[in-house]
């Protein structure tokens, strides 16, 4: 695991590439704070942070071939690396290091780029030919690891984090508000786009080679959802079973400790459990506890620690520490993130990071198991919304049964009132088209707020404001002929988990040079999940239906259960009470937001309206203020300094909350 970054620019000589490249990889130590290293020459230099975990004493990076005129460097892990050598070395390479990177730069030379396809892994890497004078760089397929890059003239930066980028040409840090019609619908910003005009995002999946001055992006791997209904439930049950072995014990390769993150939910448990059969001794396990029951899940981690029997950790945190620390907090996620960032559910895994670095270098996570096996009840939602529309008029669901539900609301006490509201909602929802009730479920502001809120000509530049509101792959994969929880579920692999959760799971933990591993991401298994028939994901009105039947005799009964637990802060209440006047001083007349980009007068009435306890505002006022403090960083100078707030040292709590999609809650 490292951080990594390069530069090419014949205008430089060989001591102005060194410095650039030093400045490059200071600002992203807390990657990898073990070791460095560069290869300089005029016009060219490629260099890294280590976090030292395969080949410690003897991997050093970049990595060079046996003629040394090819070099790599490589953020992340190759978990084929040994069977790669095997086969290389069958073949004649001399290997001098026992590090898995070093099989990138052999495999390079048999099969050029297509030797990206050959690697199992996370991994943000890049590839220098000398010979040829070719850049190759390349992401995993998933996205679990970034790669950012920009082109001006025939220059072109890279680097696992936009601060490295912005450290080799300030320039770049000119912003690019088309993205703030993304960033405040959805809480985060599609890629290949990011804030800054100048920087993107290499997709996932992706590679791209850089040559005379001319880039090329390309697609290496694409994951498509095509339902078997051919083979039997105890089959796919079989090849699941064997998948997630697999894929956990191929992650377990470490020098230095490793554990495994544990919220208590199916997703870790099940890790817990894979990791318990490939024989993980000590089997060490986190957790963090609240003194707020509807944020703890720690009693449910700890029967799952008794029932295996793990060294378990957990850190309780007070509701009190997570409000007296907000202000350092917002900074201190803007300053890991380089933009605005809007899942605040950092929180718990920024605290569970840091509990974990104190005892282990590596962890295992169970990221992904609601995407690929339809965990997030807005699937099963969204079936039946599909039968709402299809045996209702639409005079009667969209109109009628919502203004029954609403009069019954108004004769009916206490917890009943609530629920007629509900169901009027819900009727009103279902009645949407998908397209429309995915984007109202899943946005902050909608398109309606968003024009009272921007500047007339700054809503216009804005993008995926209409009924079209995401780009177009997703839109196509949204509008497809295939079931309709398939569709869904892909939309969220290429959206929300890989520009949210995924950024968000890279960030914190990177903030505490922990390296986090995903095998519920591998791409073996996320292939074979995308080829499980929905009927198999989603029984009874519960989701995850064949991974609890996968693992159904490896966990305790209660766990297997268990219903999806998410996570929130009060930040209703804080920023009607103790948060108020920080609120104000970062967002009223004389705050940080660019009045030539908002509407000021919205904003008051927004934050009046929630002050006095007329609307709940706390989602939107948590965007504007990520925003506010990202403009405050990166845009006017004032505030802390990003870089040091990201170094290795920098170990402040996160607070936040979630928005109203379920899907913002943090499964460790």
């Amino acid at each position: 695991m490292c951080g990594i970054a390069g530069i090419v620019d014949s205008t430089l000589n060989g001591s102005e590439i060194q410095a650039t490249m030093r400045r490059m990889t200071d600002v992203i130590v807390h990657r990898g704070p073990d070791d460095a290293g560069l290869v300089c020459e005029p016009g060219m230099g490629i260099g890294m942070r280590r976090l030292s975990i395969i080949d410690v004493a003897g991997g050093q990076q970049p990595i060079a071939n046996e003629s040394g005129d090819i070099h790599v460097i490589c953020n992340g892990e190759i978990y084929n690396f040994e069977q790669l050598r095997s086969q290389l070395e069958g073949r004649g390479h001399r290997f001098s290091t026992g590090s898995d990177a070093e099989a990138i730069v052999h495999l390079y030379e048999d099969y050029g780029q297509d030797c990206i396809r050959h690697l199992r892994g996370m991994f943000g890497l890049a590839i220098w030919d000398q010979r040829q004078q070719r850049l190759l760089l390349a992401r995993d397929r998933l996205g679990k690891k970034p790669l950012f890059y920009a082109q001006l003239g025939d220059r072109l930066v890279f680097g696992s984090e936009m601060k490295s980028l912005l450290a080799a040409y300030p320039q770049l840090s000119r912003p690019n508000y088309r993205t703030l019609g993304q960033f405040f619908q959805f809480a985060y910003i599609h890629q290949p786009e990011t804030i800054y005009s100048g920087i993107a995002r290499l997709p996932a999946g992706h590679l791209a080679t850089y040559s005379c001055g001319q880039l090329s992006i390309e697609p290496y791997w694409q994951l498509e959802f095509e339902p078997d209904d051919g083979p039997a439930e105890a089959e796919w049950c079989q090849r699941l079973d064997e998948a997630l072995r697999d894929a956990v014990q191929a992650r377990l390769h470490s020098e230095v400790p490793l554990g495994v993150f544990l919220s208590g939910g199916l997703d870790s448990s099940a890790v817990v459990a894979y990791a318990h059969e490939a024989g993980l001794k000590p089997l060490k396990t986190f957790t963090i506890g609240f003194d707020r029951a509807e944020w703890d899940e720690s009693d449910d981690a700890r029967r799952v620690a008794e029932h295996f029997g793990t060294e378990h950790h957990l850190l309780r945190i007070s509701e009190a520490d997570l409000r007296n620390s907000f202000e350092t907090t917002l900074q201190s996620v803007i300053a890991h993130c380089d933009e605005p960032f809007g899942d605040a559910s950092a929180i718990p895994t920024y605290h569970v990071s840091r509990l974990a670095r104190e005892h282990v270098t590596v962890i295992l996570s169970g990221d992904g198991g609601d995407e690929l096996f339809a965990g997030y009840s807005s699937y099963r939602g969204a079936l039946f919304a599909q039968q709402y529309r299809r045996y209702l008029p639409f005079v009667i669901g969209r109109h009628v049964l919502p203004t029954v539900a609403r009069g019954a609301a108004g004769m009916l006490p206490g917890k009943w009132h609530y629920q007629a509201l509900r169901a009027a909602k819900v009727c009103r929802d279902s009645a949407l088209p998908i397209e429309r009730a995915y984007r109202d479920k899943t946005s902050i502001w909608n398109v309606a707020e968003l024009r009272q809120l921007l500047h007339p000509e700054v809503f216009a530049q804005a993008e995926y404001l209409g009924e079209q509101y995401l780009p177009d792959p997703l839109w196509a994969r949204m509008r497809g002929d295939r079931d309709l929880v398939s569709r869904l579920t892909e939309v969220d692999i290429h959206s929300y988990m890989l520009d949210d959760i995924l950024v968000k799971v890279d960030r914190m933990s990177m903030a505490h040079s922990l390296e986090v591993r995903s095998p519920l991401l591998d791409h073996h298994v996320v292939e074979l999940a995308a080829r499980i028939p929905t009927r198999m994901k989603i029984r009874g009105g519960s989701g995850k239906h064949i991974l609890r039947q996968v693992i159904k005799d490896k966990l305790p009964a209660k766990t297997i259960r268990k219903g999806k637990q998410g996570f929130s802060v009060p930040l209703r209440d804080w920023f009607r009470g103790p948060l108020s006047e920080l609120v104000h001083d970062y967002l009223g007349p004389g705050g940080y937001l660019p009045h030539d980009l908002f509407e000021q007068r919205q904003v008051e009435t927004l934050l009046g309206e929630h002050r006095r306890g007329g609307a709940d505002h706390a989602n939107k006022i948590w965007l504007l203020l990520t925003f506010a403090a990202w403009h405050r960083q990166y845009q006017s100078g004032e505030g802390e300094s990003a870089s040091r707030l990201s170094g290795a040292g920098s170990r402040q709590p996160l607070a936040g909350q979630t928005d109203d999609r379920e899907a913002m809650s943090c499964e460790s």
